[in-house]
């Protein structure tokens, strides 16, 4: 009795494999790329697919030279950090991303006994945003960006020499970037900017790295 039990639950099984193998739906036609699909498509390197055209994120640090310092209180050369993320709408590239530059990095007063409890008075942080091109081989990716900023900057105050008052206002940004991609989707690289407002303008260089969101698959 077990015996046919278990011959009939193995037909069953058999006949439904064979049933969800049969195709019996009607074929369609492939869906159509888009021109955007056919302009940034797939690439294969080595055993791995990648997608042309992704987004990608950088942060870089560096140094920046104050353009509107003044000698008697403050210094012209700043430390200077950026991160951004960089994305595409069909064939246009933006970016959002936030900039520091400063005489000094927060950070430097965990090994800096002579900055232990101090601040940065003189800083610029912006968060800027804009448009821009992008070129992209292999082994490199070019890009350059500009657009508008909220620049936050502590400046010297009026009646205290060791002081500072903190400045709003809205400022440009402007950045290019050139990356070599030791994998197609991983590099580091060399950005030059400049962040522009009433207060606080800095140009710079900053070495950076590059992280893209390229990779699709194993082939």
């Amino acid at each position: 009795m077990n015996k046919q039990i278990l011959l009939t639950i193995l037909f069953a099984v058999a006949s439904l494999m064979l049933v969800a193998q049969t195709d019996n739906t009607t074929p369609r036609a492939t869906k159509e790329k888009s021109k955007y699909d056919k302009m940034f498509s797939e690439v294969q390197y080595g055993d791995k697919i990648y997608k042309q055209g992704s987004n990608w994120l950088t942060f870089g640090m560096g140094v920046s030279y104050k353009i509107n310092y003044e000698p008697s209180y403050e210094k012209g050369l700043n430390r200077t950090m950026a991160l951004a993320y960089h994305f595409r709408y069909k064939a246009v590239y933006f970016n959002v991303g936030w900039h520091f530059s400063g005489e000094n990095f927060f950070f430097e007063s965990w090994y800096n006994p002579d900055l232990r409890g101090l601040r940065s008075m003189r800083q610029l942080n912006d968060f800027h945003a804009g448009a821009g091109l992008r070129f992209e081989d292999r082994w490199y990716n070019f890009a350059f960006f500009i657009g508008p900023c909220w620049a936050i900057a502590w400046v010297q105050h009026p009646d205290i020499p060791t002081g500072s008052i903190i400045k709003n206002t809205i400022g440009g940004h402007v950045e290019v970037q050139t990356t070599f991609k030791f994998l197609y989707d991983m590099g580091i690289g060399v950005s030059l900017f400049g962040s522009f407002n009433k207060y606080y303008q800095v140009i710079g260089v900053q070495g950076h790295f590059y992280f893209s969101g390229a990779y699709k698959m194993r082939y």
